[in-house]
């Protein structure tokens, strides 16, 4: 089939060089990645534009996880001819359709459009494009997706994070509230489906939400800071991250619904937990009004 002798065509341009390329540009479409990243804006740039920028992304995640439930498509490395390259690295389980790091490169780069609009700085429009072009073609060269895979993914998450960001950017200053009213969707959505997936992304969301509206409404941390601070600040919040993340799978098997606790509390420490230690160790709060 066309989709099958693309991935195929792609990957015979293939070189150790491109192996490592690629093995790095997909990253950007992980969950690690996006962790990162939401917090170090939340934490020393804009926490509004990170919730935003958070919201979209979970939302993002979920949808594509009901999508793959749907479709259930087998990954091209499955057929014969189509390798993965630095195997140990790349292998990716689950189904293929549509592709979550293309999603996520969508939102990414939306975000960085809309990054663009509010400071009217072209270098957001550069790293947009290079992240909707790049992520996609990572995962076709690395065998985890065909074209119409990251197609699908690439554009379902550009129009969800458009729609998350007129939405959030037309609640005005009352965002926090909004967001909180959908906790017991989210909650009802792991309930029903009991998947790790959709565990992780309504854990991590709901911890979010819950921690967003607790530290605008008792905190208001003020995020400027001088960059030592900013520093410090970052290595504090990742560390704690890190613990909650990997500390706790040592107590426990795989379990969907200790995943959804774990990362729920990881919300929870990147929107309130940390900005509480930040405000009293450097100083640096003002209580929202």
């Amino acid at each position: 089939m066309l989709d099958l002798d693309i991935v195929k065509a792609i990957q015979s341009i293939g070189n150790p060089l491109f192996d490592w390329f690629f093995t790095g540009v997909t990253t950007i479409g992980g969950e690690v990645f996006f962790v990162a990243l939401v917090a170090i804006i939340y934490w020393t740039i804009d926490k509004k534009f990170a919730h935003m920028f958070a919201l979209a992304f979970m939302a993002s995640a979920l949808v594509n996880t009901v999508l793959k439930g749907v479709f259930q498509r087998s990954r091209p490395y499955t057929q014969p001819g189509v390798e993965v390259p630095l195997e140990s690295l790349n292998m990716t389980s689950g189904y293929s359709f549509p592709s979550g790091h293309s999603q996520a490169a969508g939102v990414i780069g939306m975000t960085a459009f809309e990054a663009k609009r509010k400071t009217s700085r072209r270098i957001f429009d550069v790293l947009a494009v290079l992240v909707i072009i790049l992520v996609p073609l990572s995962r076709v060269y690395l065998g985890q997706h065909y074209l119409t895979d990251v197609l699908t993914g690439l554009v379902a998450g550009l129009v969800i994070a458009a729609l998350i960001f007129k939405g959030i950017n037309m609640m005005g200053d009352k965002e926090h509230l909004w967001t909180l009213v959908l906790v017991p969707l989210a909650l009802v959505a792991f309930l029903i489906t009991r998947t790790h997936d959709v565990g992780v992304a309504t854990g991590g969301f709901i911890g979010f939400a819950v921690g967003y509206y607790f530290e605008k409404t008792t905190i208001g941390y003020d995020v400027k800071a001088p960059f030592k601070i900013q520093i410090l600040k970052v290595l504090i919040g990742l560390l704690g991250v890190i613990i909650i993340k990997e500390g706790l799978k040592v107590f426990y098997e795989d379990n969907v619904f200790l995943d959804f606790i774990r990362y729920m509390l990881i919300g929870g420490w990147a929107t309130y937990g940390a900005p509480y230690v930040f405000a009293y160790a450097f100083k640096r709060h003002q209580k929202a009004i």
